[in-house]
């Protein structure tokens, strides 16, 4: 087959779903390096250790040492970090996200624990008299709490059944629910491990949370219990606070996830409208290569131009340009100096992104021209070098300063040799807005513009149009064009400047999303276990209730003496809920963007949320408290 113009001898077949760094490659080729050329510094090297990563790391500085040290002009100032490659494969942020997304279902698990442990101690009070029985006829504690749990396991087994079952259901769901680049390309299986571990987590909460109704049930007042009364059972102070401190429980773990969530919305909004620098609406985007094989430096430039000319020239097309790169990309960096510093090698001097762009570049992205000109026809080969550099180039190397007419010194990449050539002289003729690159959240960089066709070429380019229509619609017309010039070229990844800024958030958005759902669903929860403890504690006081309204008690008053119970551990639930929240701002920080951890109108924002649903659940047993008929209520005495 041939790749890039170049014949190449298929000599083996790996498998589909082989990954390198979470990406799929269909073709794997021996890599070319100029060994006389001491500025390689753009490979990853992958070795498998025969000794601890500490001694590795410290032969590698050493090797470092002496490299620079012996080639002062290629390699002073460079180190060589030894990472490991399992951890290297998800970046920090992300594996915060995971992780706080891990502690969100924990949380949603535990509160959903505590309902099922009030229910089951709300159960128990039923069965207090067939409790008493058992005792009475010598069955031990022991043995009671073994029966208990053997009832709940089943239904514990089952339900972690149809947990993996619905699980299972979203999995196969997953690639119309999830969008692209939300999730690193590793794919979403139902492991063998993961089902063991979702039934012996099933198993282990059954036994955890079980654990204390079976405890309590098993400790009744026999001679109490077996009254002939109609009072109901004989339910203690201790199992009132017990019912109590799930509901803390689990109103306040709803509440750090709501906050959680908050947090990430807000911090989402403020990513969303941050500001980019330029303006990404209708512009239409592509990326060719030429190989160096079919192409030259002065063949390459030619088919740029001619492309342009046939993309500008298209209906709806406003203005095109080509360039090295596009915003919201990475960018080369190379070695970078000021004319009037002192002299130092190439591996001494800062990196800084570098960018060639054709002339219309600027208009084309809305990249706005604070000082000096734009780049023009004759900044062609034989013109002098110049490049435009960025606000933030300016602020930190010339601070109230004029830099227009200023040089600046560069290495400019040779990509045929992977280096970088002898240090070049540029004049500085404008300064331009800055752009957001790949890191939204990241501070911009200081960039220069060089001219495209000034550029020691590269064979990747990138084309932009911007476009009266929506960008969709001009595709097969740009690829017509550039088919039409040459065939065997192909074009990849056509789309717009929209579709990359969406790329760029769809992972903090869709881990939003399911923060909130998560947070969501918390809410049902604790929601839940408020309205079924206040439910209980109706029916538990229900002769009680008669009684006060007999002697004169209002409905208005019965309301607000069961609201306020309710309330008063809602309060305490709250206040633990926002201690919990402040002491997970720390795991929050890494990835929030223009938000605090700790802000307090989101803080504020949530607790207020979680105490109107906790009001309107104690409201409706409450309600049905008034109901109630002191003479049905008192008839049994």
């Amino acid at each position: 087959m041939h790749i890039d113009s170049i014949p190449y001898v298929v000599v083996g077949i790996i498998p589909n779903d082989f990954q390198f760094r979470w990406r799929l490659h269909d073709i794997w080729v021996p890599v070319a390096l100029n060994t006389q050329d001491r500025n390689n510094h753009f490979l990853i090297t992958i070795a498998r250790l025969q000794a601890p990563r500490a001694r590795a790391s410290a032969e590698m500085a050493a090797i470092a040492r002496s490299l620079g040290e012996a080639y002062p002009k290629s390699n002073k100032g460079w180190a060589i970090a030894v990472d490991d490659f399992q951890e290297s494969l998800l970046d920090r942020t992300f594996r915060t996200r995971l992780l706080l997304l891990f502690a969100a279902v924990g949380l949603v698990l535990l509160i959903a624990c505590t309902n099922v442990a009030s229910l089951l101690l709300a159960r128990s009070a039923t069965r207090e008299r067939e409790i008493a029985v058992r005792i009475s006829l010598g069955a031990t504690g022991s043995r009671l709490v073994r029966q208990l749990l053997t009832e709940s396991v089943p239904l514990s087994l089952i339900g972690g059944g149809l947990g993996l079952a619905l699980a299972w259901t979203l999995i196969h769901a997953a690639p119309k629910l999830v969008p692209l680049n939300a999730l690193p390309g590793a794919p979403i299986e139902l492991r063998v491990s993961v089902v063991w571990f979702t039934m012996g987590l099933a198993f282990l909460t059954c036994v955890l949370f079980g654990l204390a109704p079976a405890v309590a049930i098993t400790r009744p007042d026999v001679q109490e219990a077996l009254k002939d009364s109609s009072r109901g059972s004989t339910t203690g102070r201790s199992q009132q606070r017990f019912r109590q401190t799930m509901v803390v429980a689990e109103v306040a773990l709803a509440l750090m996830l709501l906050a959680g969530a908050g947090l990430m919305i807000e911090s989402l909004r403020k990513l969303s409208q941050v500001d980019l620098g330029f303006d990404p609406k209708n512009v239409l985007t592509l990326r060719l290569f030429l190989p160096t094989a079919k192409y030259n430096a002065g063949q390459a430039i030619r088919f740029h131009r001619r492309a342009l000319e046939r993309i500008a020239a298209l209906p709806g097309v406003k203005s095109a340009t080509v360039g090295s790169s596009l915003p919201l990309l990475s960018r080369m960096e190379v070695p970078f100096d000021l004319e009037d510093a002192p002299p130092r090698g190439a591996g001494e001097r800062p990196a800084i992104a570098y960018t060639a762009v054709s002339p219309e570049y600027f208009r084309t992205l809305g990249i706005p021209l604070k000082r000096g000109r734009k780049f023009n026809q004759s900044d062609n080969e034989q013109a002098p070098l110049v490049a435009i550099v960025t606000e933030a180039l300016v602020t930190r190397y010339f601070p109230h300063q004029d830099p227009v007419g200023r040089r600046i010194l560069v290495n400019r990449p040779i990509p045929s040799q992977n280096g970088f050539e002898d240090t070049v002289r540029l004049e500085v003729v404008g300064v331009v807005g800055n752009v957001k690159q790949a890191d939204l959240s990241a501070e911009p960089k200081s960039m220069i513009y060089v001219p495209h066709p000034q550029n020691i070429w590269s064979p990747a380019a990138w084309f932009a149009a911007r476009t009266e229509l929506n960008p969709a619609a001009l595709s097969a017309a740009v690829r017509a064009e550039l088919v039409a010039i040459d065939r065997d070229q192909p074009i990849e990844q056509i789309g717009s400047l929209d579709q990359m800024l969406n790329n760029q958030l769809a992972q903090p958005r869709f881990q939003t999303e399911l923060m909130g759902s998560f947070a969501l669903l918390a809410l049902i929860l604790a929601a839940v276990g408020i309205y079924g403890v206040n439910t209980y504690a109706v029916v538990r006081r229900r002769h009680e209730i008669g009684v006060r309204m007999a002697l004169g008690a209002t409905q208005a008053d019965v309301l607000r003496v069961m609201v306020g119970q309710g309330m008063r551990v809602t309060g305490i639930s709250i206040g633990v809920g926002l201690a919990g929240a402040v002491a997970m701002a720390s795991a929050l920080k890494s990835v929030l963007v223009g938000v605090s951890a700790t802000d307090p109108l989101t803080l504020l924002g949530v607790a207020l949320l979680l105490a109107i649903v906790s009001a309107l659940a104690c409201y409706i047993p409450a309600r049905r408290a008034t109901r109630i008929d002191p003479m049905s209520a008192l008839r049994p005495e």
